[in-house]
């Protein structure tokens, strides 16, 4: 059902048909209280399409790690957690695996079949009403919420703000929420030019970040390289990295033979080295052509050679540039996953509502929450979206 009349009332408006959105109105719904979903897009859950590369990679199933999100979620987790989660969307008829890394997806692989499972829990509540298409301008308070949007005016006593990173900035100011600043986040590296190594997927690699000698980021994993940075999970990652720093300047280290210790790889070339092939030859059936040349590149050496001309020192930086390749991080690409930033948790009740303002709930990115990729982000949408909507 659409609505364009004035200022129509309904008890509890969400802003955004997004994964937590739709959580929160799920949640709240068996209260019986009327409910209008406003979303700019033109059907619910759409964003869903786009995660885990079309195949929704809605939750995890192992363990947490203390690196998994910026800050320590257990409290929330003890309400809905990933194996809670899962058993709530197989309940609703969601069949789902795990993949060896504890990734969990639909069985159909296609974020189609969760948005398909959502948007039927939505349709079974007849108190659930939506409004697509419909841009949110503007919110006033008047012993409650005025909603302005591109499609009218609403009025409602309990607003929840479940908007992806920046978009709900102006409700944030105007009610003196406090935040840590937006940035970009799971999103691929800028370095300096790989030109050469544009495509190549290497894995796997290890990745680590040192700050004054101390590792702050160490993974194992694969990277694909563009025209000027490096991209794929790991390269996402460790841009959390620099997210939560607020600045994406600093040094990677990548190790490109992690699964072999340094006296392992001198053994191996110095065993090619007495076949007296061309330099450039030396990886052949270790790296592709192109990582071989960047390796030589890197070390200085003169490819027209012969390996039985190499001096033992050079076989020496060859092995250690396998196992340490710096790159410096420039800046990020524009396609992030995700924001690091938003709305400071303590500035929220444990039921994520605002302290300053009442009947004002925050669930899904908007919140300053950001985990790394393997579900972790999705996770947080359903457990926030869940907490808001049974407090609602």
């Amino acid at each position: 059902m659409c609505y364009n009349q004035l200022m129509e009332k309904f008890d509890i408006i969400i802003l955004g048909g997004g994964a937590s959105g739709l959580m929160c109105a799920i949640s709240a719904a068996p209260s019986g209280k009327k409910i209008l979903i406003i979303d700019k897009a033109s059907s619910l859950g759409k964003k869903l399409m786009v995660t885990g590369n079309g195949r929704c990679n809605l939750s995890f199933d192992k363990d947490l790690n203390e690196n998994d999100y910026n800050q320590n979620l257990d409290k929330y987790f003890k309400i809905l957690s990933s194996k809670q989660t899962i058993a709530l969307f197989n309940n609703w008829c969601l069949v789902c695996y795990t993949d060896e890394e504890g990734r969990v997806y639909p069985y159909s692989n296609n974020a189609k079949s969760v948005i398909d499972v959502l948007n039927n829990k939505i349709e079974n509540y007849k108190n659930i009403s939506k409004l697509l298409n419909t841009t949110f301008e503007d919110v006033e308070y008047k012993n409650g919420y005025i909603i302005k949007t591109s499609n009218g005016s609403f009025f409602t006593e309990k607003l929840v703000v479940a908007l992806g990173g920046k978009s709900g900035e102006n409700i944030l100011n105007q009610f003196n929420i406090k935040t840590k600043p937006f940035v970009e986040s799971l999103v691929a590296l800028k370095t300096q030019t790989t030109k050469y190594l544009e495509g190549i997927r290497i894995s796997p690699v290890k990745l680590t970040i040192k700050d004054n000698t101390k590792i702050e980021f160490c993974e194992i994993g694969e990277v694909l390289f563009k025209d000027s940075g490096i991209s794929g999970i790991l390269a996402f990652n460790a841009s959390s990295y620099f997210a939560r720093k607020g600045i994406f300047d600093g040094e990677i280290n990548i190790d490109i033979m992690p699964n072999l210790n340094k006296e392992k790889i001198k053994e191996l070339l110095i065993k090619r080295k007495s076949l007296n092939l061309p330099i450039n030859k030396m990886f052949d059936g270790i790296f592709m052509p192109q990582i071989a040349y960047f390796i030589l590149n890197l070390c200085k050496i003169d490819e027209n050679r012969t390996t039985i001309q190499l001096k033992n020192d050079e076989i020496e930086l060859i092995v250690n540039t396998i196992k340490n390749i710096k790159f410096k991080i420039k800046s990020h690409y524009n396609n992030n996953q995700v924001y690091s930033g938003g709305v400071l948790l303590p500035e929220l009740t444990d039921s994520l509502e605002s302290k300053k303002q009442k009947n004002l709930f925050f669930c899904g990115e908007i919140c300053d929450v950001d985990g790394k990729c393997g579900g972790y982000n999705l996770q947080w949408a359903w457990t926030s979206g869940y907490i808001a909507g049974v407090n609602l």
